[in-house]
């Protein structure tokens, strides 16, 4: 069964192509994105550069290169700065520091985050001894740590003296959405060292060498981006922006999802989940206003403009549909703040810059999107939820498509330039969405929340049956720079 057909005849269309109606269909070559990640051996560093270094220092040790490992155990400080629950707050996951007891030196702190103002527990430690079992303490401050206090980590190693030859790495991947902290040995398999080696010519800054799967069977580092994130994020810097959550509720759609039969705990972290999607969808507005300026200044036609405004004001619904639901499963009115960085982001008005942006965010991030919406609206166990769901997976199918015809645009009009920016983007975003993204806070499918292998082998999938096959298809893009791959076995 060919179930993303719909999806790549639409996409196909939308770029021009003809003729095409499957992933193996011999009218038109499936290729891959992009060549597999180069390891530094293999981009031409020394070997002496590109193997593991030995073990020194003491504690946590830094290299100049920016890459962290912990050479012996140490002490932290386990302070945490987060001012206690007032009890004014409108959701109460404790009251009190006793009610915090999943970790060590639990603290009942007073937050502010997409599910609005609440108090909830921060956890900290001083020591190893402090974590469970396979964890280690990581000290606030250290690396590229984002949590502001001490944390207990997946530890696959404890210090350099478990990783014979090399080091116990500190992988800190934050995906877009949350933080994954792993120590873990740093070996010959892995595709990159530091962050600068997947970061080169400054085309993927928001890359990181990380850790993505500590629980894997194939543990490794590996160059890894922004994986929660799917549709067409605000970025900037490398990072895309949303704003924060507050307590309002001009913001929401009326929601009927049935709530009746969900635990206190389930509720919360859907409302959560659906919280950061709202914040997302609500940040792609931004998005679209950025991209309907940068047509403007490229002299792009009327007709583009004008989809992109529409498909903003799409994303207005889109943020009120997420932040009804995500008010109706917390039973208080949800809604966005301030997204300050919408009237101080950069432009970015070259032809490179546009093409990679709207390969990266909308080709690619949106025609996933769509696919995974889709796939949500599917199993989801509520009507009203499926409804929600298979709304905004069509109009992001149209979104999908306005890119892929801004595309084709842009290749005819600006040629050479257009043409190698965007093949660096589909091999970049090939790279980016090809593995699974860290697992999330919760499972649970009736309610749109996906194993992360499960979301892993669908994007998978629309990169080959559907991604390949289009960006194969496009005029003015050669084929030979990327080897012909099947989707499948035959």
């Amino acid at each position: 069964m060919d179930r993303h057909r719909s999806l790549r005849m639409t996409l196909l269309l939308a770029a021009g192509a003809a003729g095409c109606s499957n992933a193996k269909s011999p009218e038109i070559a499936v290729v891959t994105l992009g060549e597999p990640q180069a390891t530094p051996r293999d981009a031409g560093v020394p070997d002496e550069q590109a193997a593991p270094r030995p073990p020194r220092g003491v504690g946590w040790v830094e290299e100049r290169d920016g890459t962290v490992h912990r050479a012996t155990r140490v002490r932290c400080d386990a302070t945490i700065d987060q001012r206690a629950c007032s009890g004014t707050e409108r959701t109460f996951q404790c009251r009190t520091d006793a009610d915090c007891h999943e970790g060590p030196r639990g603290k009942c702190v007073s937050s502010f985050g997409q599910i609005g103002a609440y108090c909830g527990c921060e956890y900290a430690c001083e020591s190893d001894a402090e974590c469970g079992a396979s964890e280690a303490c990581v000290c606030k401050g250290t690396g590229a740590l984002r949590e502001q206090h001490s944390v207990c980590a997946k530890a696959l190693c404890s210090v350099d003296a478990d990783c014979p030859g090399s080091t116990c790495g500190l992988s800190a991947y934050f995906n877009g959405c949350w933080e994954q902290v792993t120590l873990a040995c740093r070996t010959e398999e892995d595709t990159c060292l530091r962050d600068a080696d997947c970061r080169s010519s400054d085309e993927n800054r928001g890359a990181a060498c990380v850790v993505t799967d500590p629980e894997g069977e194939r543990v490794r580092w590996e160059c890894a981006g922004i994986s929660c994130a799917i549709g067409r994020p605000f970025v900037v810097d490398g990072q895309p922006r949303a704003a924060q959550g507050a307590a309002r509720d001009d913001w929401r759609a009326p929601a009927e999802l049935d709530v009746a039969s969900l635990s206190p705990e389930v509720r919360e972290l859907a409302a959560a989940h659906y919280a950061a999607v709202a914040a997302l969808e609500h940040a792609s507005i931004a998005s679209f206003a950025r991209f309907s300026l940068q047509l403007l200044a490229l002299g792009a036609p009327a007709a583009l403009v004008g989809e992109a405004h529409r498909a903003a004001l799409d994303e207005v619904e889109h943020a009120r549909l997420a932040y009804g639901v995500a008010s109706r499963l917390a039973g208080r009115a949800i809604g966005p703040g301030p997204l300050l960085e919408a009237a101080t982001a950069p432009l970015g008005a070259s032809v490179a810059e546009v093409v990679e942006a709207l390969v990266e965010e909308g080709c690619v991030g949106e025609a996933l999107g769509a696919a995974e919406g889709r796939e949500i609206a599917q199993r989801a166990g509520d009507p009203a939820l499926a409804a929600t769901l298979a709304r905004i997976a069509a109009d992001e199918e149209r979104h999908a498509a306005l890119s892929w015809r801004a595309l084709s645009w842009m290749l005819a009009t600006f040629g050479e330039p257009a043409r190698s920016a965007a093949e660096r983007a589909f091999s970049r975003a090939a790279a980016r969405y090809a593995v699974d993204p860290a697992p999330g806070p919760a499972v649970h499918e009736a309610l749109g929340l996906l194993p992360a292998r499960a979301l892993g082998a669908l994007r998978r999938e629309v990169l080959a049956e559907v991604i390949a096959p289009c960006r194969a298809a496009l005029p003015g893009l050669s084929r030979d720079s990327v080897a012909a791959q099947p989707s499948s076995p035959p």
